[in-house]
């Protein structure tokens, strides 16, 4: 691929600095679990040890004072930077700058005084991207918890697609690189984007793998969801935690996971054999039975299929099929293909990334 152009799916391209990278669409799934000291599973799926820890590392750095020295901690980004120059050199593909501006506007507890705002009124929209290094001097891990605060202005228009995200590429690559409308190569991509979808406002998953579901008219695949519920709704003019996880699979297996925390509850956790529900297309919704109905690449058509009441388990996530892929890569954007005058503004502060539970800052 070269380098010079975006797409997202087949609702639009995007211009940007040094990347040629084809986009999705969006959904997600349903996690019963409760906040109590920290969080625990209760009547719901299962909760794997990839999320069954007793309290996040920001608890331990009020604020995320000193969070970067944790050693469980891969990278921050807090926005506090001397310029927006100095700030861009710590990304390694920055598009749309003149839509990217610090906003003295931060979340309730953040030891800092600046956020960084990103702000379409034409073109695509603003970016930040940047590989994630690991301690042997290479990039990526097995598995990967990210955390950014978000908040869209009251007026925001409707985003096309958004990037809190996560995802890795093989070889690992300084700008974003994704096929629209086909499975990844297990050996070469996945990612998984946390999108607040359409006009409807509510967040849920936006996931690319080599296994995903494909849709009609020709079993094109575009980003697969999860989640599909109509009460997970972005809350527009404040700032919101949000968490993802993703935790890589063995290679000749499914046992992969994903995981998503709206302000620090658990809201979303897939993996092997949890939680139950029904594929419908590219859609999972979970505690859902019936007849469901998926393209089969096979006979190059849909057919039909029944679940019991309250639906089948999750067959699980094959994110690669070589163990070199890994997690390497947060991406931070906002996209639209609608004309000049749609505005998209959102503001963003406190990204952390780690190996472990994150969790919302923790008040001095």
């Amino acid at each position: 691929m070269t380098v010079r152009e975006m797409g997202f799916g087949r609702r639009g391209r995007l211009a940007v600095e040094r990347v040629i990278v084809k986009t999705l669409r969006s959904p997600c799934v349903v996690v019963l679990a409760f906040r109590l000291i920290g969080w625990a599973a209760l009547d719901g799926p299962e909760v794997s040890a990839a999320v069954n820890q007793a309290e996040g590392i920001a608890t331990k750095y009020p604020g995320d004072v000193g969070i970067a020295r944790d050693p469980r901690v891969i990278f921050v980004e807090d926005f506090e930077e001397a310029s927006l120059e100095a700030l861009w050199r710590r990304w390694e593909t920055v598009g749309g700058r003149e839509g990217q501006s610090f906003a003295e506007d931060v979340p309730s507890g953040s030891h800092g005084k600046r956020s960084l705002a990103m702000d379409r009124q034409s073109g695509s929209g603003p970016q930040l991207y940047r590989r994630l290094k690991n301690p042997a001097g290479g990039y990526g891990f097995d598995r990967v918890f990210a955390r950014y605060y978000v908040k869209f202005d009251p007026n925001c228009g409707e985003i096309h697609h958004f990037g809190t995200c996560l995802g890795g590429n093989q070889p690992p690559t300084a700008w974003p690189s994704v096929n629209a409308g086909h499975p990844t190569d297990g050996a070469k991509s996945f990612w998984s984007g946390i999108e607040p979808f359409g006009s409807s406002w509510v967040w849920d998953y936006y996931t690319y793998w080599c296994e995903m579901r494909g849709s009609p008219p020709r079993g094109q695949t575009w980003g697969n969801s999860f989640i599909r519920d109509p009460q997970l709704k972005v809350e527009k003019g404040r700032w919101i935690c949000v968490e993802q996880m993703i935790q890589l699979n063995d290679p000749n297996d499914t046992n992969g996971e994903q995981a998503l925390w709206i302000d620090g509850r658990l809201v979303s956790h897939l993996g092997r054999g949890f939680p139950k529900g029904l594929w419908t297309y590219d859609k999972f919704t979970p505690g859902k039975g019936g007849e469901g109905i998926r393209w089969s690449r096979e006979k190059g058509e849909p057919e039909r299929f029944r679940v019991p009441d309250g639906g089948a388990p999750f067959e699980g996530f094959r994110w690669r099929t070589v163990q070199e892929l890994k997690v390497n890569y947060v991406w931070l954007y906002i996209y639209t293909a609608k004309p000049a005058g749609h505005r998209i503004k959102v503001w963003f502060d406190d990204v952390v990334v780690a190996t472990e539970y994150i969790g919302p800052l923790a008040k001095p």
